[in-house]
């Protein structure tokens, strides 16, 4: 029997943090992922198609605001309708990406049966100022097929805008985790009373929003703690952005024994520094346009069985659910406690580590996610 063929869309964006959760997929579906000419990731389980995309285009000041005016949305690719034909399934991202709506297009011209969009945006009428967005946004809310909200809030965010809740499922993230996970000491390790050499992780984009001044003043607060005088901490970020350059500045106020590293990092490296790290931590912050829509190093972290502390933002509370400690954003004072709390306990450590391993498997296994999606697809297939 043939298997239905499944387009996976993501244009600039594919990348392996999302599409894990598809690949055991292969086995029910023919699996096709379209990419841009330079994706984010390469190699994946299925073939990729890439075609060209203004995404592509070598970085400018102001890049993206000017090509969104310009296309409505960058998000395109070249010859995507086309590509389409023949596939049961197209499964896109996001109601106001222009790949979105190439896909509505290749549907209404009868070269693909049904289109799926999976929607991560939280805040209801974002970026609607855009000439043409907010058209898009009402075009994919009447002639998507379905629409799987990757949280509660991005559900509630689609109704405001006039979805149908009907068409909505709600269906996190996914994680390997086979491929993130704890090394088999990992509790005896972080239980230890005697502990005093610690490893603090943070992982993401070194950007204003993601709270690095956060990390680097409770690095400054907990260096002078008495308490914790005889500890010797290091702090890893792995990351890039604008204030990467910014951070080494806060060394002459660490003391002897407390270090700073700030490293770059492949995707398939990545499981390697959570089992070297003791404590993750991901202070995000909103601002009137983004919040933390989910928060993919959080689920990484959680495979990985580290105690974690983070922030109230955006789709965060449902990633992590009581597996994290949850702080007000931007409560510094809130932040550093959690991370003090966590040098000095022990049994907290423990706790929370093997809440957050236990929610990984239970709950965010690519596994327990690609049975979500297959019966979308299914129901889809049936219609």
């Amino acid at each position: 029997m043939k298997k239905p063929e499944v387009a996976i869309v993501r244009g600039k964006f594919l990348n392996r943090y999302e599409l894990q959760g598809f690949e055991p997929l292969t086995r029910r579906y023919r699996m096709t992922a379209f990419g841009s000419l330079a994706p984010l990731h390469e190699n994946f389980l299925f073939p990729v198609i890439k075609l060209p995309s203004p995404m592509d285009l070598p970085d400018f000041p102001y890049k993206m605001p000017v090509l969104n005016r310009l296309l409505i949305d960058a998000h395109y690719l070249y010859g995507l309708e086309h590509k389409l034909r023949g596939y049961d399934i197209a499964h896109t991202a996001e109601t106001y990406f222009r790949y979105t709506q190439q896909c509505l297009e290749a549907k209404k011209r009868g070269w693909v049966r049904r289109v799926v969009a999976t929607v991560w945006e939280t805040i209801a009428n974002n970026n609607e100022g855009i000439r043409g967005r907010k058209e898009y946004k009402e075009r994919a809310r009447r002639e998507l097929d379905h629409i799987i909200a990757v949280t509660q809030k991005a559900k509630s965010a689609l109704i405001t805008e006039g979805t149908d809740p009907h068409k909505i499922s709600v269906i996190g993230a996914h994680i390997d985790t086979r491929q993130f996970a704890p090394d088999t000491h990992w509790l005896a390790r972080l239980g230890d009373a005697r502990k005093r050499s610690f490893t603090v992780l943070f992982c993401g984009r070194l950007e204003p929003e993601k709270g690095v001044s956060d990390v680097l003043r409770a690095m400054s607060l907990l260096s002078k703690d008495p308490r914790l005088a005889d500890y010797r901490v290091e702090w890893v970020f792995i990351g890039s952005g604008s204030l990467r350059q910014a951070i080494p500045a806060v060394l002459p106020e660490i003391l002897k024994n407390w270090h700073l590293r700030v490293e770059s990092a492949t995707y398939d490296q990545m499981p390697r520094h959570y089992r070297e790290a003791d404590l993750f931590v991901a202070p995000s912050k909103p601002t009137r346009t983004w919040e933390e829509q989910y928060g993919m190093a959080l689920l990484e972290a959680q495979a990985s069985g580290l105690p974690i502390v983070t922030t109230v933002s955006g789709g965060i509370p449902e990633n992590v659910g009581n597996a994290a400690v949850l702080v007000p954003p931007g409560d510094v004072a809130g932040f550093t406690r959690g991370i003090r709390e966590f040098l000095l306990s022990p049994k907290k450590r423990t706790d929370f580590a093997t809440r957050a391993r236990r929610r990984a498997v239970n709950t965010h296994d690519i596994l327990v996610g690609s049975a979500q999606i297959a019966r979308v697809y299914e129901q889809l297939l049936r219609q």
